[in-house]
């Protein structure tokens, strides 16, 4: 390779880049060995940058390095290569573009377009590797307020989603947040469906991590509309507007929407609801059933490990949902209940039961009154109505599934039934 690269370095020829772009192919259509072709690329690297070549010349032949390396290394790292072969690949492609990027560092401002490009590449292999924040510090080193060249509104909002998607990954809502400010600035200009998409998961999963459930579930149930979307990503976002759901705090929001996601009949029908007692632990909390421990707990393994950090008070986002949902679930049983008995209930201290049933009675999410003197908690039936509608849609939608099971086992009843 660099007898070669000499040789074209010398040429009189006036235009060169066809042949070195024929060069570095040769050397990675060669059959030897990896560690060989790393070398040869590096040579082809060190020697492009060089200011004797001219600007123009050194970037066409950094830009076809990046595109052609990209092709080799995916071939290198695909599907059919596996175990120690797979990672030794991995390395020494990783390798290559660290080393592209500290030999166009001196001259960054000549190379930001090539230098752009060797980072997404790089980002990818980390992000196979899972090393995400990694990943996300690559592309941010990206230069996309240059003044030197043009970069598309398109562009950037695509770098700075990316950056947020890598961020989320290791649960940085912060840092995440900054980048998805900047993407909202430049979202009313594109017209990209797929980055409007990317753009609303990412928003969704924010307000998951500020542990606006609510509002998250909102988001999460409007994606699982988008035909644009894959199926499984439709459910998926179905799964996690229900999870959202669940943790979101007791009240007549979530109520609402509880009643939203149980007349879905995607909830109902597909599997993917099913499995880790979602849709049953959503079932129970719209009909106002008290949720036992041991569903929670199958309810709890489905959850991301920021659903499950501890609160102030040392409880759980989801132990303070179950809590107020049994609390109300108690208020429509009890016309009264000492502090002790509902913390029995609740399996809380009875000081803690008076706190959280206080505070829900402040935030107008629970009617009735604390008497501290006697110990006792008065429930009062403002919401008798809303209840009894609740009840009514309940055995509604009961009603449904009996029909539509008799629908699967007897069709041909069905169908002279209808008929008539």
């Amino acid at each position: 390779m660099q007898a070669a690269l000499q040789q074209l370095a010398t040429s009189t020829a006036k235009d060169r880049a066809p042949q070195y772009r024929q060069a570095l192919e040769a050397a990675l259509q060669a059959s030897a060995a990896l560690a060989a072709v790393v070398e040869d690329v590096k040579h082809f690297v060190s020697h492009a940058v060089l200011e004797s070549l001219g600007i123009v010349l050194s970037r066409q032949l950094l830009l076809d390095f990046a595109a052609l390396f990209a092709e080799w290394a995916r071939d290198k790292t695909d599907a059919d290569v596996v175990g120690a072969a797979a990672d030794g690949n991995r390395e020494a492609i990783k390798g290559v573009w660290q080393f592209a990027l500290d030999k166009m560092s001196a001259r960054a401002v000549a190379f930001e377009e090539q230098i752009s490009q060797v980072r997404e590449h790089l980002a990818a292999v980390l992000e196979e590797e899972e090393e995400w924040t990694l990943a996300a510090k690559v592309l941010q080193d990206i230069p996309l307020d240059s003044g030197h060249r043009a970069i598309t509104g398109d562009y950037k909002l695509r770098i700075y989603i990316q950056i947020v998607r890598l961020l989320l990954e290791d649960e940085d809502a912060v840092t995440a947040e900054a980048y998805l400010n900047r993407a909202a600035l430049l979202l009313p200009e594109s017209k990209d469906i797929v980055m409007q998409l990317q753009f609303r998961a990412c928003q969704a999963r924010m307000l998951d991590f500020r542990r606006s459930f609510l509002k998250a579930a909102s988001k999460y149930l409007e994606l699982s509309y988008v035909v644009e979307m894959h199926d499984s990503e439709r459910i998926n976002a179905l799964v996690q507007a229900v999870t959202c759901t669940v943790l979101a705090g007791a009240g007549p929001q979530r109520t609402r929407m509880l009643a939203t996601l149980y007349k879905d009949e995607r909830v109902r029908e597909r599997p993917e609801l099913k499995q880790g007692g979602v849709f049953a632990i959503l079932e129970k909390m719209f009909l106002g059933r008290v949720l036992r421990s041991s569903e929670v707990q199958e309810f709890a393994a489905t959850l991301k490990p920021h659903q499950l950090a501890r609160l102030g008070d040392d409880m759980t986002v989801l132990d303070r949902a179950v809590i107020e949902h049994n609390l109300l679930s108690a208020s429509t049983l009890y016309n009264n209940i000492s502090f002790q008995e509902l913390g029995g209930l609740l399996a809380i201290s009875p000081e803690q039961a008076e706190r959280v049933a206080t505070k829900m009675m402040g935030e107008n999410r629970l009617s009735g009154t604390v008497d501290q003197i006697d110990q006792l908690i008065y429930f009062t039936s403002s919401q008798v109505l809303p209840t009894w509608d609740t009840h009514v849609a309940g055995v509604c939608y009961q009603l449904d599934g009996i029909i539509d099971a008799i629908k699967e086992k007897h069709p041909e009843w069905v169908a002279a039934v209808l008929a008539r």
